[in-house]
């Protein structure tokens, strides 16, 4: 019956409604559309979009953000210290909840359910007193392991629906060599691999001690402090692993101190509330006043707050750059901000 096409054609009335252009009952999307008119339209398209929308409004809220405070000019000695090749990015669970993986407490949330012996209201009070640690412990020990280690790994890994959002997207440009990271998710390695820069070594909890050789040899490597989600062999979760791994004179604890005191870091994604590892820096920084500076990008806790934030960071030697809008998009702002200034764009 081709003979009717012209006719059925002309009476095609196209009906929009959310974005989605309807015709009979198919439903096609802008960039559904967009794609029928070839790889070269889409592409002039996406290119247009980045450098006329996505890149400039971005810029614009760096601007934004560095005129806060003492934000430039600590802006510009990342900048410095990056140039200088003596940035290690150290990232938190933060740059990985846009993608969808839970923030550690509402992994804890959602895994007590399961357990026994932790009532909620335990559990918050826990929480409220950051004593994560012990929290993760008492659930774990409130249900068989193997139930534990699966709700781990499926909490932690990344589904075949999920695509990787925010600003964790833009670390392959601004640091090609060293990672360290808390998470226990794969994003950092998929990300990397998807830039054609995966990592020759990824060394994850108790294998700390192997960091420093590969940093020297220039091994692309990716450091996972605390384990990986799929391997419960070696992973620092439960106190007594914390215990294990920063106890007194421990390969794991010796390791981290050189690392703190070697160069320097760029925390993204991290809360820097009081944990081990901000016990650990109070310590060096206490004893070594040549530790060289660490940066970090943190939402501002207010005005009222501020002052008693930056006094607890700087003891630590960490030095904040404060946004106060949307994590994801602030966070990509600034890191915008860098590669640009760094011809990275």
């Amino acid at each position: 019956m081709d003979i009717l096409r012209p006719e059925f054609e002309a009476s095609i009335e196209p009906f929009i409604e959310g974005g989605v252009v309807r015709v009979g009952r198919f439903a096609y999307t802008a960039a559904d559309i967009l794609s029928f008119a070839g790889d070269e339209a889409y592409q002039e398209a996406l290119g247009d979009w980045i450098w006329e929308e996505w890149v400039p409004f971005r810029r614009d809220r760096a601007n934004q953000i560095l005129e806060f405070g003492l934000n430039s000019r600590r802006f510009a000695e990342l900048k410095t210290m990056i140039i200088s090749g003596g940035a290690i990015p150290f990232v938190g669970s933060g740059m990985s909840v846009p993608t969808g993986m839970p923030s550690w407490g509402a992994f804890l949330r959602e895994t007590c359910a399961r357990a026994s012996g932790l009532t909620v209201a335990e559990l918050e009070s826990c929480l409220a007193a950051g004593e994560y640690e012990e929290a993760a412990s008492r659930i774990h020990d409130g249900m068989p392991p193997q139930l534990f280690n699966e709700c781990f790994e499926s909490n932690f890994t990344i589904q075949p629906t999920q695509s990787i959002d925010g600003a964790v997207r833009l670390l392959p440009f601004l640091f090609e060599s060293i990672v360290i990271t808390t998470n226990f998710d794969p994003i950092l390695e998929d990300v990397y691999k998807s830039m054609d820069k995966a990592f020759q070594e990824i060394l994850h909890g108790t294998a700390v001690s192997e960091f420093r050789r590969k940093h020297l040899n220039g091994t692309r490597c990716l450091l996972k402090l605390h384990g990986k989600h799929d391997v419960s062999q070696g992973r620092v979760l439960l106190k007594a692993e914390y215990d294990e791994f920063y106890q007194p004179e421990s390969n794991g604890r010796e390791e981290l101190s050189l690392i703190f005191r070697r160069g320097g870091l760029f925390f993204l994604g991290c809360s820097l509330n009081q944990d081990r590892t901000m016990v650990l820096l109070k310590e060096i920084a206490d004893a070594d006043r040549n530790m060289p500076r660490h940066f970090a990008l943190l939402s501002s806790p207010g005005e009222e707050n501020i002052v008693e934030r930056e006094h607890f960071l700087t003891e630590r030697n960490i030095f904040p750059i404060w946004y106060d809008g949307d994590h994801s998009t602030d966070v990509e702002a600034v890191l915008v901000a860098l590669m640009d200034d760094l011809g990275k764009l």
